[in-house]
Order: structure tokens, then sequence, then C-alpha cells
């Protein structure tokens, strides 16, 4: 007889789960009561951790989870508390960001300060011979930084882990805009442009690490043209794959071959390609069945399928890190994973300027404080 009972009770159990996930993906009301009372998806400003903004001049970032300021020379790291984890005195007037997973690189912008930071301690400083214009850094803490200034148009500059410079590219005719190192440390590309003609052209080319340290000469392996003389406008490696944005479409590249993943028409209001795997834009909905006017969709890179989250009015703004969305829609900000999921739902009584994300924690950013949610 308890056996019977507790075969009974779990039945009723199994079809309980299987009518709450039936009616969470299937009606829309009660989505919206379970992301609020059971899974606490809507949040408020005032119940979040808060950390004070001195100037609005702050240098703020976040990568892991962790939220940075640099004010006065002084990189101060916090956790998704608020909590001051350490303090890191660097030389940078403009400072500029880059991370992935555990590593930041921060550098002077215009300058020649460049650090290299893994979790919260400082791996390695240095002083670039020129001024610094792009800088990217890889899960492994490989580092490329891009330097003007000097009798080149562009020095391509990689370091290792532990600050042993790797090689140098000379770009003497064309100016380097993007930099992205593979997961492997093998390979290093870069999108160049050519301003010296009436028309600006652009192109990539990936270099060969080893074939950079033993034949420079033939260290440019693959170069990418793109059609009919599109602007690149950023690049980032998705396993060994590279993906381009260009003005008009998006790219991947590899092995010396192109593949079109999709096209950015004037219905498309933002894009971005920093969503590992992922492609996220929003756009405004074309169709005309759908409710919503406006729709974050997210694109897999591999088989192009797509999911779709709506939104309920126009959007102000789109952040993205490695894996969260993040959506300004003025006093509030929607965050979702890379299958358009929500994840949290923030309001507030006042607009903010930007938001911050890193791959668990998203600072909201007001004049004089940040607000850390944790994701």
């Amino acid at each position: 007889m308890k056996k019977k009972i507790l075969i009974i009770i779990g039945i009723i159990l199994i079809i309980g789960i299987i009518t709450i996930i039936s009616l969470y993906f299937a009606n829309e009301n009660a989505r919206d009561w379970m992301d609020e009372y059971i899974f606490r998806k809507n949040i408020e400003e005032e119940d979040l951790p808060t950390i004070q903004i001195e100037s609005e001049k702050a240098g703020i970032y976040a990568y892991d989870n962790h939220i940075v300021i640099l004010q006065n020379n002084v990189l101060t790291i916090y956790n998704t508390s608020g909590k001051e984890e350490t303090k890191i005195n660097v030389t940078i007037n403009n400072p500029i960001f880059d991370s992935e997973g555990k590593y930041l690189i921060v550098a002077d912008k215009g300058g020649q300060n460049a650090y290299l930071i893994y979790n919260t301690s400082l791996q390695w400083q240095k002083t670039m011979e020129g001024n610094i214009n792009n800088i990217t850094v890889n899960k492994n803490g490989a580092t490329g930084i891009v330097i003007s200034g000097t009798t080149y148009k562009s020095v391509i500059v990689m370091y290792g882990i532990t600050g042993e410079e790797e090689f140098k590219t000379y770009l003497s005719s064309t100016i380097a805009t993007s930099i992205a190192i593979s997961n492997d440390n093998q390979y290093l590309s870069f999108s160049e442009a050519n301003t010296s003609g009436t028309i600006i052209t652009s192109e990539v080319k990936t270099i060969s690490v080893s074939k950079a340290k033993s034949t420079p000469a033939e260290a440019i392996i693959y170069t990418y043209n793109p059609e009919n003389n599109s602007l690149i406008i950023n690049i980032r490696y998705s396993d060994e794959a590279l993906i381009c944005q260009y003005d008009n479409s998006v790219y991947k590249l590899a092995d010396g071959n192109s593949e079109k993943l999709l096209d950015v028409d004037d219905k498309v209001l933002f894009l971005d390609i920093s969503l590992q795997n992922y492609i996220c834009k929003i756009q405004e909905n074309s169709t005309g069945i759908l409710s919503s006017e406006y729709e974050v969709k997210t694109i897999n890179e591999k088989n192009s399928n797509e999911t779709t989250y709506l939104l309920e009015q126009m959007p102000k703004n789109l952040f993205v890190s490695d894996n969260i969305i993040a959506v300004n829609m003025g006093n509030e900000a929607i965050f979702l994973n890379h299958s358009a999921w929500l994840l949290k739902h923030f309001s507030s009584r006042q607009s903010y300027k930007s938001i911050v994300l890193g791959d668990s924690i998203a600072g909201i950013v007001y004049r004089d404080r940040i607000e850390i949610i944790s994701l």
C-alpha cells in the first residue's frame, strides 16, 4: 500500500511539473507570474548592493564576476556584493578594457601603458614605444596590442601570458582597426583599413604565430577581402573560426574561406558578435504578425537557428558579454542568455547611463553609483 501511495504521489508530481512547464512556455500571463513570484526574476534598485562613484569620468568595466572602477590612477576591483577586493596602481588617463574569462587587460588609449590582470592579481605591465590604439586578450591570457605614432602606420604586438613578446607585425601603409587571438594561441587575426585612396578599403588577415617567430615573411597565411567594399566593424574568434562583422553583413572566416551568416538591413537597430557561438541583434518586427514591434534575436553560428525575445517598447541600447545579453529599456533593463531566455528584469525609478557586463555580473551605471546584479 505504501509503495502504491508513493507511486501515485510521484505520478501527480510529474503531471504537476509537466503542467507548470507547459503553462510557462505556452501562456504569457502565467510565465510573467512565475517569473515574478516563483523564480524572482524581477528586481528593483533598492534590492541591490551599490558602489559609490566619486567622479563621472571614472572608467567602469565588468569581467568574470567583478566590477572595476579606474579613477585617479587607481584600479579598484569589487565583488558581487560591492565589497572592495583589491586596488592596483596604474598610470592611465584614457582607459580602454578587454577581457576573456578571468583575464582583464586595461590600457591607456593614446598613451603608452598597459596592464594584464588575472582574477584580481596584476600579471604584468608594459610601457609601449608608441601610442596604444587597440587591445585584446583571449581566455589563456595571450594579449595583442595595436600601436601607432611610430614610423609605421600601425604596429601589432603579441604577448604571452607572462608578458614575453611573441612577435611584432609592422604595417607601413594601412591602419589596424581590430584584432583577435584564437583560443589555442596559434593565430592572431587583424582587420586593416587603407585610407590612402578616395575610397576606404579594408580586409582581414590571419597570422600564424609560429611562422611569425620563425619565418616572418610567411607569417600571413590568409587574407579575406569583403564583398562590395564593405567596411569591417569588429572581429572575434569562435572556436577555430573567425567571426567578422561588416557594416552590412556578418561572415564566418576559416581556412581561407568565407561563409555569410546573415545580412544586416535597415530594420536592424543593434547588432553584436561578442556572444560566444552566437550573434545577437535587435530589429524591428518585419512580419507584422507578432504583438511586439521589436525583437531580440540570437543566431547560432553553427546551424543558423534563431531564438527570439519580444520587447514591449523600442530599446535604447544593447550590451553583450561572452554569455549575457543586456537591453537598455530606459528605466528598465532586460537580461537574457544566448537562447534569448529571460534571466533578470530590472526596473528603476530613474534612467541610468550605461550597463557593464561580466560572465555572471552586471553593473547598472548611474551618475554617482553602480548597482550590482548577480546573474
